[in-house]
């Protein structure tokens, strides 16, 4: 074992080491060095030699078939250049394609995006990332926060709000059994890892420590809004009403998002019934056939954002667990893998693996103004009876 001084990084006594065989010398010699350099702070330490798999990242981009690298790095490969380019052209200072400037080699952008997309579309540790990446864990994490502060700056430009008279249209269109759905709306939970002084309040209904992740898609699965961050504990119904979203509405009115008194979003029995929000009849009386038959038209629009969540977190598994060392680093990894999905449907690259979505339905009538609540009934009668006569 060589000996190496740590300025000008030459090995010393590298014959007397060859010479003994032992590494009882390299210790005398280095307490030696260590004791005679004392007072120029000049020591010597063994250097440390990994062994780690020599597997070439261009291995994956250039002999994988697009099968593999799909299942490895859910996306396709023309899916994932595209990608690179964006993100190199909003990286404006240069986080994820960095000049060298001595030293180690920098992180290629294309290495750089895969050990992001192996990140967050498994469960491993830092560790076994970096070993099969031939990194260490600190470069790792250093990568993976670039490509989050990257990521993060697409999102306005991914996840929007239709703003057109055309693009309203279009996504009503697609809604078939409700009339004139703008979107649905639900929340689901992302394990996270808390800090021991806020366990109380991120505990869920599961036991779990948990943030709330609650969004609103089309029936083509594309997330228009997304609201991260809320602790567990709290119910679908307080998330949605301390949502950016309801409260523009209550401060500005509702015409920026619903541009027609028609318009509206759907949601389950855990939300609030507003007139610009439709929820099932209560299960709690003795429903009519007309009732009935409103229920089964709305949730059968409604399951797009719970076949959404199941596919957001079937393709990004890290959403299974997140273990991290802050609630907002969890928040930012949700957010991104939320941006991910939507690029991904835009460029026509689909996950059909879901996984299975627990979701809370617990009923909740909260009524803080009657006259929206009553015309919000009112609304909900005037649909239930539309469907009712129009059957098949």
């Amino acid at each position: 074992m060589a000996l190496v001084h740590p300025f000008l990084n030459v090995e010393l006594f590298t014959l007397i080491d060859v010479w003994f065989f032992s590494n009882e010398v390299d210790l005398f010699i280095m307490e030696f060095w260590n004791k005679l350099y004392k007072r120029r702070k000049s020591f010597l330490r063994l250097r440390e030699c990994h062994v780690r798999q020599k597997i070439n990242y261009q291995t994956w981009l250039n002999t994988y078939d697009d099968i593999d690298f799909f299942r490895l790095f859910r996306m396709q490969k023309s899916t994932f250049y595209k990608l690179l380019a964006t993100l190199i052209e909003v990286d404006v200072i240069r986080l994820i394609h960095k000049k060298y400037r001595g030293g180690n080699c920098v992180v290629q952008p294309e290495k750089g995006l895969l050990v992001f997309l192996w990140y967050i579309s498994k469960q491993d540790t830092l560790l076994s990332i970096a070993d099969r990446f031939n990194l260490v864990p600190s470069t790792v994490m250093s990568i993976v926060n670039a490509f989050l502060y990257t990521i993060l700056k697409l999102k306005s430009k991914y996840i929007f709000w239709p703003k057109t008279n055309e693009e309203y249209q279009h996504i009503c269109d697609e809604f078939s059994n409700y009339p004139n759905v703008i979107g649905a709306v639900d929340g689901t939970h992302i394990n996270v890892k808390v800090p021991s002084h806020q366990h109380d309040s991120y505990v869920n209904r599961y036991q779990n420590h948990s943030i709330n992740c609650m969004a609103i898609c089309t029936s083509q699965k594309l997330f228009t809004y997304v609201f991260v961050g809320y602790p567990g504990s709290a119910h679908d119904s307080r998330v949605f009403s301390n949502s950016s979203l309801v409260r523009h509405i209550e401060q500005y009115g509702k015409q920026k998002y619903f541009p027609r008194d028609e318009y509206a979003l759907i949601g389950d029995s855990a939300f609030p019934l507003k007139p610009w929000l439709m929820k099932p009849y209560s299960r709690r009386n003795n429903l009519t056939r007309k009732e009935r038959h409103h229920n089964f038209c709305l949730s059968s629009d409604r399951v797009c954002i719970e076949n959404a969540f199941g596919i957001l977190k079937g393709r990004w598994a890290r959403l299974k667990f997140i273990n991290t060392y802050s609630i907002s680093k969890a928040i930012e990894i949700t957010t991104a893998a939320c941006i991910l999905h939507n690029y991904c449907y835009m460029n026509d690259d689909q996950w059909e693996e879901e996984i299975e979505i627990d979701h809370d339905n617990e009923e909740e009538e909260y009524v803080d103004d009657r006259e929206a609540y009553r015309l919000a009934k009112e609304k909900r009668d005037n649909i239930a009876t539309f469907l009712f006569n129009n059957r098949i």
